[in-house]
């Protein structure tokens, strides 16, 4: 058994702002069955038959502020973010007690965006999304892109999963999610299919913007846990996000469909190599939030019961 995390968003520009306020989001319960090396029951705790208090792996980050100090708010069609100043955390229990351990000190050097934390099936492993470092003499366009990272609890070992500093920059990757064969699912603007079949016509090879012409459309991807393998398995215009296994192997995620009139975020469902792709829940739901608010589906998870939730909000909403 293992609790999935719940997963933070940073702020909507993609410019430094300035920070205020330290956050703990991406609060995540790291516990595992395994009697292997993966995180066990918390360390130092009094026994408690009703209460057992488990690791935890959370991110603490800066508030994103525009000039006058006020919350900003993220639109969720804008994904390429860098919000500097996080870092990635982990406590052996859930107590202010217990010590907190900095994962991701010695890469960020207090100069990195994170987000996204998962844990592998077993609790040996986190994975994440970071982007590091961020420069403010550098234009935006040349800073470096996000990045799957991998820490390991027996080793202490935090490394890039595409080790290549070459193939790491060809496009953000950011949500990360182990599937159960070892492998990761991932959503990118890398679109390497997409890419390879305009240069198979003699085109150059380039990433498509999402239809507000705003950034490069997300889609998802899989690869090995070594960053080798990496193959494009879904085809959208706009962003393919939030991808997440459920319990019969298939993978739901949230779709941005956005032609003619449809613009809106929808869950969708497919197999992991792409194929039977389904529209799951959502594109005549919108108008169900609160006094009949329009929200969009994200962050989709199956529950023990399969019941499926999401983080249902507004297509611009704050962080959590």
């Amino acid at each position: 058994m293992f609790r999935l995390p719940r997963q933070s968003r940073n702020g909507i520009t993609s410019k430094a702002t300035r920070m205020v306020a330290l956050s703990m989001a991406c609060v995540m319960m790291v516990a595992a069955c395994s009697k292997g090396d993966g995180v066990q029951i918390g360390t130092g705790q009094d026994p408690d038959p009703v209460v057992i208090d488990f690791p935890i792996a959370y991110i603490k980050s800066p508030l994103p502020v525009d000039d006058n100090g006020v919350f900003q708010q993220q639109d969720l069609r804008e994904q390429i973010t860098f919000e500097f100043g996080a870092d990635l955390y982990f406590r052996d229990r859930a107590s202010p007690s217990a010590e907190a351990v900095n994962i991701t000190e010695s890469v960020s050097q207090g100069l990195a965006a994170i987000r996204d934390v998962e844990i592998d099936y077993d609790g040996s492993r986190l994975l994440f999304s970071m982007r590091v470092p961020f420069d403010p003499d550098v234009d935006e366009e040349d800073l470096p892109t996000w990045n799957v990272w991998q820490y390991t609890f027996e080793t202490g070992v935090l490394e890039r999963v595409i080790t290549s500093d070459l193939t790491a920059e060809i496009g953000h990757d950011i949500m990360p999610k182990y599937l159960p064969d070892g492998r990761i699912i991932f959503s990118s603007t890398r679109q390497t299919q997409s890419q390879a079949v305009l240069l198979d016509e003699g085109k150059g090879g380039f990433p498509a913007q999402d239809e507000d012409d705003n950034e490069h459309a997300f889609n998802l991807h899989v690869m090995n846990d070594d960053g080798t393998s990496v193959k494009q398995v879904s085809f959208n215009q706009s962003h393919d996000l939030d991808p997440s296994v459920m319990a019969d192997g298939t993978i739901v995620f949230s779709r941005w469909d956005h032609n003619q009139s449809n613009d809106a975020v929808n869950l969708y469902r497919m197999n992991p190599d792409g194929s039977v792709l389904e529209l799951l829940y959502g594109q005549q739901s919108h108008a169900t939030g609160t006094n009949g608010e329009i929200i969009q589906f994200m962050q989709p998870r199956q529950l023990r019961r399969s019941m499926l939730k999401t983080r249902s909000r507004p297509r611009t909403t704050s962080a959590s």
